[in-house]
């Protein structure tokens, strides 16, 4: 997930027809000489905690610098600030995406950009603790948004780059073990942060720095200098920056998005539903959020525990994306109904554990439906604007939404989108 509510938008593809996907070059198995899995799971999972943790804390601590610059505006403040960076993280995605697959260096294709990317985001994101004027602080959003998806990009590229399709369930599990744990443990550091935000924004960032370090020494990859590219041509350079055309690509890049979009309705906004929603002042709505936190970490652990081998023994993806995705949106329901905490933390605790059942099996599936292997991080990069393109769309929808209909319109929706997102897993055919 690049821009986060927690922690990029271009028109989504046409779907073609599902005969188009039977043109496209299915992706065959890397040769890449790779780590085994048992060192790629652990470090994948400090990589995606590293970054997902001040990421997401980020955002619940800016929502409160915004506050005190703007109380009246903070809405419209936090909505400029997540649609200008999000469009940011998906330019930077998809274009760090074809640059690794085009590198060539002694150190490998991926990992020149993740530690590169690492250290730079880590840096801006710290940055922001010491402005507090609002065009600096867009500034810095945007330069993190962009340095994030510099290392963003090459990393989940590693997945379909190291690990073979008999271990992707497992190796997703990782993934999203290390994401979900990082946004659970977010609410808690956030919770804590909260009174003091700057204090916070200061040091949580530099844990990405350390997970790129990570991945850089203790996933190293051999040199590529002497392996072939083409030449750098614009015209072409253009064309690699599109979609593939491919039916089973696009179903899923739109059944992600959708499915992540229901999350962020809710999510992105714990801040302002515990306090204008459920009336609570900013002591009891940090106290809430740190114990939402722990729920969910409870839940989404048990679910990844769960999901990923279950998938890979069963040999099946769909059918784990599909339940998982309409869990997300029964969570919210019980919010829409009651505006009482219960209902949030039954929110965070059934939502918890769709959303650690969908982060453990989606990325797999994700994988295994890429079209080419030549160009998987580039086509990696434009699967993950379903994870940052939801969060251009879920301000600018709270800014229409909530004035109008209130929270309770913005729960209502976000089933809707989930239960959407949910029928999109069904027309891909590569996949079971």
């Amino acid at each position: 997930m690049s821009d986060v509510s927690m922690p990029s938008a271009s028109p989504s593809p046409s779907l073609p027809s599902a005969s188009s996907s039977s043109s496209v070059e299915v992706r065959t198995e890397t040769t890449h000489p790779s780590p085994r899995l048992g060192r790629v799971g652990p470090v994948m999972f400090l990589a995606h905690f590293g970054w997902l943790l001040p990421a997401a804390a980020g955002a619940t601590l800016i929502q409160a610098l915004l506050t005190r610059i703007d109380a009246e505006a903070k809405l419209a403040l936090y909505a400029t600030l997540s649609t200008v960076g999000a469009v940011g993280a998906t330019l930077a995605n998809v274009a760090f995406g074809v640059l690794s697959d085009r590198t060539r260096s002694r150190y490998g294709r991926r990992n020149p950009w993740i530690v590169g990317g690492g250290l730079a985001a880590a840096a801006s994101l710290s940055a922001m603790s010491l402005v507090r004027d609002f065009a600096t602080l867009v500034a810095l959003w945007m330069v993190f948004q962009i340095a994030l998806n510099a290392f963003l990009g090459p990393l989940i590229a590693i997945l379909p780059d190291r690990v073979s399709a008999a271990d992707l369930g497992k190796a997703s599990s990782c993934v999203g073990a290390g994401q979900l744990v990082a946004q659970s443990v977010a609410g808690i550091v956030a919770g804590l942060f909260l009174a003091v935000p700057a204090e916070g924004l200061r040091w949580i960032p530099w844990l990405l720095a350390a997970g790129a370090l990570l991945v850089f020494f203790l996933l190293p990859d051999r040199s590529n200098r002497h392996e072939p590219r083409e030449p750098l041509a614009l015209a072409a350079l253009l064309r690699n920056l599109l979609p593939p055309r491919d039916a089973d690509f696009a179903w899923a890049l739109v059944g992600r998005f959708l499915g992540m979009l229901s999350l962020f309705l809710v999510l992105m906004y714990q801040l302002y539903t515990l306090t204008d929603y459920l009336g609570l002042g900013t002591s009891d709505a940090a106290k809430a959020i740190a114990t939402g936190g722990v729920v969910m970490a409870v839940a989404s652990g048990a679910a990844i525990a769960l999901a990923g081998p279950l998938s890979d023994r069963l040999g099946r993806r769909k059918v784990f994306v599909a339940a998982s995705s309409l869990l997300m949106g029964a969570a919210a329901l019980p919010l829409a109904l009651t505006p009482s905490l219960w209902a949030f933390h039954a929110f965070l605790a059934v939502g918890g554990f769709g959303f650690g059942a969908y982060l453990a099996v989606d990325q797999a599936l994700i994988a295994e439906v890429l079209p080419s292997q030549a160009h998987a991080a580039k086509d990696m990069g434009i699967l993950n604007i379903a994870n940052t393109a939801p969060q251009i769309v879920a301000p600018v929808i709270a800014v229409v939404i909530v004035p109008g209909l209130g929270f309770r319109g913005l729960f209502l929706l976000a089933t809707g989108c989930a239960v959407a997102g949910a029928l999109c897993v069904k027309p891909i055919r590569r996949v079971r």
